[in-house]
């Protein structure tokens, strides 16, 4: 394991000021599966990885005051409050909220916003946290999907039940009775 993910899976502010101060690369991609050996390695920046391993946010903003850019988003146009979203990083979700994040676009190429990522879980907290920050409730997709349609896609009757209550709208599939 090499010393940025080591420092950021045991939440290490201490170890990573100490590899920053020795000039590390805090926007160096993370290699997922090298330690299997495997022809294919999967990239992760050490941001990302930081908000998938839990780490506090302490060390989220360790990695923000070192060159680590906030609004960045990976190949697939994946940004930190997607990559929060699905780790369920409420700490984060805010905070990106609180910097400014926009809620209603996205760089992804199938146009998935932040609100129909989190119609994906049954997390009505975070749902009502991007709801009332400004999140729109009915945009739709690149596909015509709703945040509401991608609940029913998943089987997330907990969250339509909540949708339903927001006055959400399917766009593609019919509304039921």
């Amino acid at each position: 394991m090499n010393p940025v993910t080591e420092a950021i899976e045991n939440d290490s502010v201490a170890k990573m000021k100490s590899l920053i101060k020795e000039g590390i690369d805090v926007n160096k991609p993370i290699l997922i599966g090298e330690e299997y050996e495997l022809d294919d390695y999967d990239e992760i920046s050490p941001f990302f990885y930081a908000i998938r391993k839990r780490a506090s946010l302490e060390m989220i903003e360790l990695l923000l005051e070192n060159g680590v850019e906030l609004m960045e988003t990976d190949s697939d146009g994946v940004s930190a409050l997607d990559m929060a979203i699905k780790f369920r990083r409420k700490d984060v979700i805010q905070f990106c909220i609180d910097k400014g994040f926009e809620l209603n676009t996205t760089k992804r190429k199938s146009g998935i916003t932040p609100v129909m990522l989190a119609a994906c879980f049954s997390d009505m907290e975070m749902m009502q946290l991007l709801l009332d920050a400004g999140g729109e409730l009915d945009a739709v997709d690149r596909a015509g999907m709703s945040p509401k349609d991608y609940a029913k896609k998943l089987g997330q009757k907990k969250m339509i039940e909540f949708l339903n209550e927001k006055g959400a709208k399917h766009n593609m599939y019919p509304e039921e009775g």
